[in-house]
């Protein structure tokens, strides 16, 4: 059994699409899943959300799904004067009623079962809550607490926009996000391959290229509210404590720390090798979007940090 997934699109039309795309052409799954926030934070709603029906065999909610439908409001949203208050109720009016009952009527989640005992799990945030995200700096104890009463073996979840993947005791969790607004250094939409084989599944997260520009492009055209923030973000693409979520994410993996090791210049003696520092420490210029290619393909080196008060920005 193979099963696609695909989490955090956002609205983002252009990377949903490249996204299914890729799914078609080269995993070829028994089953596609969206895990939730369809459409809030992207020029094209209604358009990405019909897609998603169409092409998906599953979908399940997101706490953005959650907010627009109306079962209940998070975050900023509950704000009156709040950009996000304005953004939710442009999206709600581009998606139009039929389309809000129908966010509002998606499961929390989903299992498939290859065979007893071998259960995948999927959900958007974690399986208690929509709103609480699998940071992959919390400790062995603190991520166990979300997994104590779930029998499965594999868990697939979004959320966080920043894909890795880790064990909690025999169990394989993977964050497969996002296929809309990644915040992991890298610009590429990202999604999840859960695989099982005869030692149980596997996962492999796929990125794929898209047309960035013309995704920022269209928040500007179509007047989204709070559009620079949007696009700031989009092509931000990570968050303050970057190098603490690369750093935890790579450990899980088992991975060797980033940087290539420098050599001493020829004829130079005494020097031992070094290690690269991975990050900068000071904040690089400003990414203006319109530099971007319209085919972008990499990754992210260049972006000042945003204020404080936009950098909480779990809740959609």
């Amino acid at each position: 059994m193979r099963v696609a997934i695909l989490a955090d699109i956002h609205g983002n039309l252009p990377a949903c699409e490249a996204v299914l795309d890729d799914i078609t052409k080269s995993v070829a799954p028994d089953y596609i899943v969206a895990a939730g926030d369809l459409a809030l934070r992207g020029a094209h709603p209604r358009e990405t959300v019909e897609l998603l029906f169409s092409r998906c065999h599953a979908l399940i909610m997101g706490n953005t799904d959650a907010y627009l439908a109306g079962n209940y409001l998070g975050g900023a949203y509950r704000e009156r004067d709040h950009w996000k208050t304005e953004l939710l109720r442009w999206t709600r009016d581009q998606l139009g009623d039929a389309l809000l009952q129908q966010l509002g009527q998606m499961p929390f989640s989903l299992r498939y079962t290859p065979r007893k005992g071998q259960d995948l799990f999927i959900c958007h945030a974690n399986p208690r809550n929509l709103e609480e995200s699998l940071d992959p700096t919390l400790d062995d104890h603190a991520v166990r607490r979300f997994f104590t009463h779930l029998d499965a073996a594999a868990c697939a979840f979004g959320h966080l926009h920043f894909p890795y993947r880790r064990r909690v005791g025999r169990m394989l969790i993977a964050d497969v996000a996002s296929a809309g607004i990644p915040r992991d250094g890298d610009l590429r939409p990202a999604y999840g391959v859960f695989t099982f084989t005869p030692k149980g599944w596997r996962v492999q997260i796929r990125r794929v290229r898209y047309p960035v520009r013309k995704a920022t492009q269209a928040l500007t055209a179509r007047r989204v509210p709070g559009g620079p923030l949007l696009i700031h973000k989009l092509v931000e693409a990570r968050y303050r404590h970057h190098n603490a979520l690369m750093e935890a994410a790579r450990r899980h993996s088992g991975l060797p720390p980033p940087g290539p090791v420098l050599r001493p210049p020829p004829g130079a003696s005494g020097s031992r090798p070094t290690l690269a520092a991975p990050f900068e420490n000071s904040p690089p210029p400003e990414v203006d979007p319109s530099t971007l290619p319209l085919d972008m393909d990499g990754t992210v080196t260049g972006a000042s940090p945003l204020p404080p008060d936009a950098l909480n920005d779990l809740d959609g």
